[in-house]
Parts: C-alpha cells; sequence; structure tokens
C-alpha cells in the first residue's frame, strides 16, 4: 500500500491556516505583554530588600510555575466562565501568568547577579535608590537577561498551541480541523509546523536583537 500526498490541500484551506497563524501570533504577543508586566514586578519584587514583597513573589513564582500550563488553561477558562470571558483572553491570561513566573526568576537572578557595589557607588556619586536602580543597576541586568528573555518569547509561542484545548482557533486547532476534514494528517501538521517555525524564529531572533540593543553600556546614560 503506497500513501500519496496532496499538498493541494492546504491551498484549499490557506484562509484558515493564515486566520490560525494570526490568531497564534495575537496570543503569544498578548501573553508576552502580559507575562512581561507581571514577570518584572515579580522580579523586582523577589529581589527587593522588603521580605514580605519577597515572599508574595516567591510563593507566586512556585504557584504559577509548578502548575502545569494545560491545567492553567483549564482552570482560568473555568474559572471564567461565568463572566462569559472569551476562551481567546482566558488562553492569553493563563500564557501571561505562567511564563509571567518564568519572567520573574529571569529577572530576579538578573538583578541579584549585578554586584551589590554597583549600587552602593551609585548612590554614594548622589544618586537616589531609584536613580540608582534605572540608570546602574537596570541596564546591566537587562543585558545580563536579554538572551534568556529571547528564549522565553520562543517558548511562549510554542507553548500557546495549548489553547487549543479550550477551543482557541490558533494553529493546533486549525491544524486539527483539517485532519478531521480531509484525513490528509501529515500535509496538515507539515504546514502548522513551517508557520511555527517562522514565528518562533522571527520572533526569536527579532526579540534577541531588540533586547541587546537596548542594553547598552551603563555609562553611556549618564
Amino acid at each position: 500500500m503506497t500513501f500519496s500526498f496532496d499538498w493541494g490541500v492546504l491551498w484549499r484551506y490557506r484562509d484558515q491556516l493564515l486566520s490560525g497563524f494570526a490568531v497564534t501570533l495575537s496570543l503569544s504577543i498578548l501573553g508576552l505583554i502580559g507575562a512581561l508586566a507581571i514577570g518584572i514586578l515579580a522580579g523586582i519584587g523577589g529581589a527587593g530588600a522588603s521580605r514580605p514583597l519577597r515572599l508574595v513573589a516567591a510563593t507566586y513564582v512556585e504557584l504559577a510555575r509548578n502548575i502545569p500550563l494545560l491545567v492553567h488553561l483549564y482552570i482560568w477558562y473555568l474559572a471564567l466562565s461565568a463572566l462569559r470571558l472569551p476562551a481567546f483572553l482566558c488562553g492569553v491570561l493563563a500564557l501571561a501568568i505562567y511564563s509571567g513566573a518564568y519572567v520573574a526568576e529571569i529577572v530576579r537572578s538578573g538583578i541579584q547577579s549585578v554586584p551589590g557595589g554597583q549600587r552602593a557607588a551609585a548612590l554614594a556619586s548622589g544618586l537616589s535608590p531609584r536613580q540608582a536602580f534605572r540608570h546602574v543597576i537596570y541596564p546591566q541586568a537587562f543585558r545580563i537577561v536579554a538572551p534568556s528573555l529571547a528564549g522565553l518569547f520562543s517558548q511562549l509561542i510554542k507553548d500557546s498551541s495549548l489553547a487549543s484545548v479550550i477551543s482557541v482557533a490558533e494553529l493546533t486547532f486549525v491544524g486539527g480541523s483539517i485532519e478531521s476534514d480531509t484525513f490528509r494528517t501529515f500535509e496538515a501538521y507539515t504546514a502548522i509546523t513551517v508557520f511555527y517555525l517562522i514565528a518562533v524564529t522571527g520572533v526569536s531572533q527579532l526579540a534577541l536583537w531588540g533586547l541587546r540593543g537596548r542594553a547598552v553600556d551603563p555609562a553611556m546614560r549618564y
């Protein structure tokens, strides 16, 4: 028995594939924005001098990252069903909370990796604690964590495929629909694989380029 490929099926379903790709990118970008907002705050809190803030940040990180993303998706989808929140927004929220915990740890470790003498020297030069963080600690920490954040961005795009379990019509969901309609499993999943490769490779390179571009020498900020 020989198997014949029918790549024409992808052309017939091109609109669905492009729509799924757009949903995947939207889901990933919004999830990333949320993860950065949550993670940066939690990371700063985790590296701060306040014991209560460190405890809150550590609790969030341990709870969020030790619960599988699939469970996060179900929890938030079911918890917010009473509010009739669209599945797409539930997916964004789950991605933001889950990935935010990893951002928090990256940010915390980046801040703590900057030698303490840098902050002391900045304060001694007359800068306020906020100015010392902004002009001395932040640029150095940002340069340190840039590669890790770029890698996390790529992972978030791949993680977004799990949103298909709550019926978000992203790439994986669309691929499953095409397979169900045509029984062309190889063709359908080859197509979404190519789309994921394009998205992950492109976004990771842009993110890494952008992050490195902003991570300039702290001396340039004076």
